[in-house]
This record gives C-alpha cells, structure tokens and sequence, in this order.
C-alpha cells in the first residue's frame, strides 16, 4: 500500500501531533488530495523554536492564504530567539484575526507587546487558555484585562 493512499483519518489523527508550519511544508505540494485536507484541519502553531526564516515564510503564507488563520486553534510565540518573534507577529497579525484561537502562550512577553494584548484580550471570545512564561511583571499587568476574557487557564512562572 502506497503511502498516499491511506484514509484521511490516518492523516487526521496524525496531523494532531504535528505543528502547521511542518504539515504545510510536507504535504501542501504533495496532491491535491492533501492540499484540500490540510486547509479543513484544526492547526496547532508553536513558533517556539522556529527560526526566523521559516517564521516569517510562515506569517506571509498566512496573509496569501487568510482561511489558515482561522484553522488555528493553539498558538505559541517566543522571545527567547535573537529577535522579538511576538513583536514580530503582531506587525503581521492582530490575534482577533485567529477567530478559533482557544490556547495562546507567550514566553518572555515584552512590555511594549502588553498595550496590544490587553487590547485584544477581551475580544478573543474562544480563548480559554492564557499562558505567559516567566515573565511575573507582564502576568501583573495583564491580570487587570483578565476578567473580561475569562480564561478558564492562567500560568506563569516555569515550564512544562
């Protein structure tokens, strides 16, 4: 049996593992049959430890093809790399555009990112899980813009 030729369900329950940058990138190309089912999918987006060329190659996919931004369920941004990646994808992207957004981390947030996200806190009405790791004096800030948006989950400091 061909690879290819396996049922969806086998791709679906295995793309629930895998990150969108790297489901897009492996299967986009491969036959229409896989550009169609990775367009219906929920996406999980951890740009934790993605460099910055993938990162931005990502975003720009993203504007060239606005319906990926509302397949997006979970989304994890870091600003542990060498250059501000949360800054960096709210200069592309307003989190309201991920109208399907339920998880949302953020690692080392900056101050300068918090007047945007407390702005777009309350309108994130499917957000249920805010995480900001480890930064304690953003998570004070924030916790004022927290009842309006009512995640079930909030944590900081540390790591999973």
């Amino acid at each position: 049996m061909k690879f290819e030729s396996l049922p969806n369900d086998i791709f679906l329950h295995c793309f629930e593992y895998l990150n969108a940058p790297d489901i897009f990138y492996a299967f986009e190309q491969l036959n229409p049959r896989f550009y169609r089912l990775i367009r219906t999918i929920p996406l999980r987006l951890n740009f934790e430890d993605i460099n910055k060329s993938i990162f931005d190659r990502f975003c720009e996919k993203m504007l060239d093809y606005t319906e990926i931004q509302q397949q997006i369920y979970s989304l994890k941004l870091s600003n542990e790399q060498a250059y501000c990646q949360i800054q960096a994808f709210f200069t592309y992207f307003s989190l309201v555009e991920f109208t399907r957004l339920r998880s949302l981390t953020l690692i080392e947030i900056k101050e300068n990112d918090i007047e945007q996200l407390s702005s777009t806190l309350p309108l994130l009405s499917q957000l249920m899980c805010l995480r900001l790791i480890p930064s304690l004096s953003v998570f004070y800030t924030l916790l004022d813009k927290l009842p309006k948006c009512k995640p079930n989950i909030l944590s900081t400091p540390g790591r999973d």
